[in-house]
């Protein structure tokens, strides 16, 4: 048997057992045609794979024809692969993505230069995959620590692959000629990954421009920790029971005559959004959900009411939000890291998700709560009729609190139909829809998180929304056809309010908890004061060391240039030498310290970017070229991070 085809089956075999289970057929059909080859020689010259000519290159490799097209270099398809990975390097890149590739060439010459990063293989037709483990070395791809074989999958389970290294940290290889075989999954698979560096791009504007807020929150809302239950008691307990998602898109306006009668067949989870309009149908939902630590978001449901719902949020929203009259909260899992770091200790709460709108986390908290019956009212991702919102709603209301004769509401509300980000869409008839950039980013998010939960069918009250792939609309009057569900309710609600899951911790833990972390935003304080100390005594130093040096030269009498000289000799000196030497080790000594802290993340939201501990990072490699400049960004970082730590310890609760 051809000995490339043995050597790169058994480190298949190895790598993937399960895919070895999963594609036995193809791996057959290689095995039939590799029979007759020996030694180290590939299948013959011409067509052993029905959709490749093999050719012989120049150098004396192989590589292939398809369609009349070259997949790779004709002369040397190795040294060609090789300068298309070197050309692809960039700071922080983490994994390499390859849509198709051809022999594997570009493959194996990534593993070969960046062992210690992952590389995703994308092939949705297997049996090309296996045929270029016929036909060249893919060793060192498969002794990569991190190394993903992507085989007929669906495009979203792809994407989640790419989203555990971040697309931006990702480098992506797609040649036209090896992708034109399957050229609408991978123009579908680049939609979506452009969609993800959107999201990625959307959320670090978000953070820089929102961060302190956040922190804020955080820090003031803590003690909700020792006082609230955690989503996750719901979870899992209401397994058959329907739920309806409330959004406060303008379609809302033709559900609520029916909301009442829906909420006795389901469990009614309304975004905090919505709530208004619901109330004014006389509704009271099961659970709210608040999402945004925003002020705006809290205003949603200010001066409201609702004694029978539970209220859902995170731990960073607005504090006013916990002052809402209702029958109970529930606290969702922090995506900030204050919150992170308590719950790592005190136990999380449950994962709503990251991203998109509140009425995605509305559905995950249903799906969550065990439904796989989920229906929607109001999400349209839309302006249907050219509406933005429901009626009654606090946007609605606040352009006709506003409005004046010369700027009525219909005027306020042009910049959203007609903004720059202004789109078009198809609703579930086909027809068009106006929508926005923003708009359609919620709705793919949610497809994204439908596609990758089969198992809930989720169902839409309404026909003139954005429509979303996995939402199939039906008509309310069928689901009051359903029965009451009040006994039902009644038992999710009870099993779920006396579940050990999501428990609130013993107070004296979380008070011991709040005084660790206290404890340690001092000693990052106090670090990063050191630090700072360091480099100023250090440039104090070096600057008395430098005017010793010109006050020498003036002695000497030489003209400037051999002062400088004398200056770069004195600089150069052995004493200087071991001096700044010291001085970088300290500060070696410090960043490494600050960088092993378990509270700098949670301090990192006072901070002026997201590449801060990075920049740490990179410090380290400290040479004399530039010791003064070195000195002086050092400064202003250990005197920034002693800046965020004391604001984080501002708004910190001290009992």
């Amino acid at each position: 048997m051809n000995s490339i085809w043995n050597k790169n089956r058994s480190a298949f075999v190895s790598r993937f057992p399960s895919l070895e289970k999963m594609f036995a057929s193809e791996i057959a059909e290689v095995d039939a045609i590799c029979k007759d080859s020996s030694n180290d020689d590939p299948p013959a010259i011409g067509q052993p794979f029905p959709f490749w000519n093999i050719v012989s290159a120049k150098d004396g490799s192989v590589s292939a024809y398809e369609n009349g097209v070259l997949l790779h270099s004709a002369y040397n398809p190795k040294r060609e692969a090789e300068q298309t990975v070197a050309n692809s390097d960039f700071e922080g890149c983490r994994a390499a993505v390859f849509f198709g590739f051809g022999l594997g060439y570009a493959v194996e010459a990534y593993a070969l230069r960046f062992p210690g990063r992952a590389i995703i293989v994308v092939e949705p037709d297997a049996d090309r995959f296996f045929a270029s483990l016929a036909l060249t070395d893919w060793s060192a791809f498969f002794a990569c620590k991190d190394c993903i074989a992507a085989l007929a999958c669906p495009p979203h389970t792809v994407v989640s692959f790419i989203e555990n290294y971040g697309v931006s940290r990702c480098a992506f290889f797609s040649v036209p000629s090896q992708t034109s075989h399957a050229s609408h999954y991978f123009d579908t698979l680049r939609t979506l990954v452009e969609r993800n560096r959107r999201k990625d791009d959307i959320n670090a504007a978000t953070l820089e421009r929102f961060a302190k807020r956040w922190l804020k929150n955080s820090c003031k809302n803590l003690n909700n920790y020792a006082r609230m239950r955690g989503v996750s008691a719901y979870a899992g307990n209401a397994r058959g029971i329907p739920f309806t998602i409330v959004a406060a898109g303008p379609s809302l306006e033709s559900t609520l005559p029916y909301l009442s009668e829906i909420k006795k067949r389901s469990i009614v989870v309304c975004v905090d959004t919505a709530l208004r309009a619901c109330l004014r149908a006389g509704v009271e939902p099961d659970f709210i959900v608040v999402g945004d630590p925003q002020y705006y978001a809290y205003r949603h449901i200010a001066g409201l009411t609702s004694k029978s719902s539970v209220l859902v949020a995170e731990v960073a929203v607005y504090p006013s939000v916990f002052s809402f009259p209702c029958r109970s909260f529930a606290l969702s899992s922090s995506l900030f890291p204050i919150g992170k770091w308590f719950e790592r200790r005190i136990g999380e709460k449950g994962d709503l998700g990251a991203g998109g709108s509140v009425a995605s986390a509305a559905w995950n908290f249903a799906y969550a709560a065990g439904a796989r019956e989920i229906y929607c009212c109001g999400l349209d991702f839309a302006f249907p009729e050219k509406k933005t919102h429901i009626r009654g709603s606090m946007f609605e209301e606040g352009t006709h609190e506003t409005s004046m004769r010369t700027f009525p509401a219909e005027t306020q509300n042009l910049p959203l139909l007609f903004s720059a980000g202004a789109e078009e869409a198809c609703d579930y008839d086909g027809k068009p829809v106006p929508t926005d950039s923003r708009m359609k980013m919620f709705a793919w998010w949610f497809e994204s998180r439908l596609a990758s939960c089969p198992d809930a069918k989720t169902y839409t009250f309404a026909r003139c929304g954005i429509a979303i792939p996995g939402i199939v609309p039906v008509d309310v009057r069928s689901f009051l056809e359903k029965p009451d569900i009040a006994v039902q309710k009644e038992k999710f609600i009870k099993e779920s309010g006396s579940s050990e899951k999501g428990a609130v911790p013993d107070k004296a833990r979380f008070e011991s908890v709040l005084a660790d972390f206290l404890r340690e935003i001092a000693s990052l304080r106090k670090i990063a004061e050191d630090g700072k100390r360091i480099c100023e005594n250090a440039l104090a130093n070096d600057m008395n060391m430098s005017a010793a040096d010109i006050a020498a030269a003036g002695k000497c009498g030489t003209d400037i240039a051999a002062d400088m000289h004398a200056i770069t000799d004195k600089r150069d000196t052995a004493a200087g030498s071991t001096v700044r030497q010291t001085t970088l080790r300290a500060l070696a000594d410090t960043d490494a310290v600050i960088l092993k802290s378990s509270v700098k993340d949670a301090v990192s939201l006072a901070l002026p970017n997201g590449r801060f501990f990075i920049d740490f990072a990179e410090k380290g490699d400290k040479t004399d070229n530039a010791f003064r400049e070195t000195l002086s960004r050092a400064r202003r970082m250990y005197e920034e991070l002693s800046r965020a730590a004391s604001e984080c310890e501002k708004y910190l609760p001290t009992n």
